[in-house]
């Protein structure tokens, strides 16, 4: 018998960038991993126990793969309430104890964070899930960690510099700091909230984790000690870069929906820097210290110019 409150877990997106992450941090974990994939899937989930391929779609299809599953995860991208409503209640029917919804964001608490366009899905799904758990359905566990578009959100210019054009986005001073995660960071992180240890603190609870915190000014010297560019500063307002992404949303222009993540990283008031509240001495999760951060950076700066040649 399993002396841990959850041993067999079933894992959606399990080949993905960050699904791949939290296989192999569940695997090393102890778990038993079932990936469940799309009928016509052709990636191997390295790692897992076993994959059933279901159609995504069907409710009895996805209870017939939970059965026998004290755990749904869902590292699924662009998750939507429609479609997830039928993995969750699928579980539910299965007689799944806890599920992981893919939330995976950065400050969800936060009342301004909460209005903007690129979290409103999440939003809708963490209220579904929250009402499930009052209703006794089922538990639930939400993982958050910042961005972790890495290194393309910190070494492309969009925010910070950019090698290439020697060039660096700066918004607004450019010493807001924003907690950011490594996908290993994350894969731990849901390893660790279904650990016995704590199991209990982390139910029906978001739980906010990160591998370090940044700017883009900081970013941007680290960066220029590595290569020796002075980099040209391009300076923006989050006011103004926010303000024109709402009015383009309003008007059903999408082509600046990315601008929401300079506001929800860095915006005054959006809570970007979580640490307060992060979860990283619970769960045994060492801050990652300046040193590391540059040996990191200065392996996506080498991984760079290989992928170039």
């Amino acid at each position: 018998m399993s002396t841990t409150p959850f041993h067999n877990i079933a894992l959606l997106g399990a080949t993905g960038n960050l699904g791949s992450k939290v296989l192999g941090a569940l695997n090393n974990a102890g778990f038993t991993v079932t990936a469940i994939q799309r009928k016509d899937s052709r990636n191997t989930p390295e790692g897992a126990a076993k994959s059933i391929k279901v159609d995504l779609s069907s409710e009895s299809d996805l209870k017939s793969a939970f059965q026998g599953q004290d755990v749904v995860i869902s590292a699924m991208p662009y998750p939507r309430l429609a479609t997830d409503k039928i993995w969750m209640n699928a579980a539910i029917s299965a007689g799944v104890k806890r599920i992981v919804p893919s939330e995976f964001s950065s400050n969800l608490e936060n009342n301004l964070s909460r209005k903007l366009p690129i979290v409103l899905d999440k939003i809708e799904i963490r209220k579904y899930v929250e009402k499930l758990a009052e209703d006794g359905k089922v538990e639930w566990t939400s993982v958050n960690n910042g961005p972790f578009t890495l290194p393309f959100a910190w070494l492309s210019g969009w925010m910070g510099p950019s090698v290439a054009s020697r060039a660096t986005t700066i918004h607004d001073s450019g010493d807001q700091i924003v907690a950011t995660s490594t996908l290993e960071r994350i894969g731990e992180a849901v390893a660790k909230v279904l650990l016995p240890e704590h199991a209990e603190a982390t139910k029906n609870m978001p739980i906010y984790v990160y591998s370090t915190a940044v700017s883009e000014r900081k970013l941007t010297n680290i960066v220029s000690k590595l290569t020796g560019i002075e980099f040209q500063e391009n300076r923006m307002s989050i006011e103004t870069v926010t303000k024109d992404a709402f009015e383009a949303a309003e008007n059903g222009d999408r082509s600046k929906m990315g601008d929401f993540y300079v506001a929800f990283c860095f915006g005054e008031g959006y809570g970007g820097d979580f640490r307060y509240m992060a979860s990283n001495d619970m769960l045994g999760l060492q801050e990652m210290s300046d040193v590391e951060l540059e040996e990191m950076i200065k392996g996506w700066l080498k991984e760079t110019e290989v992928n170039k040649e």
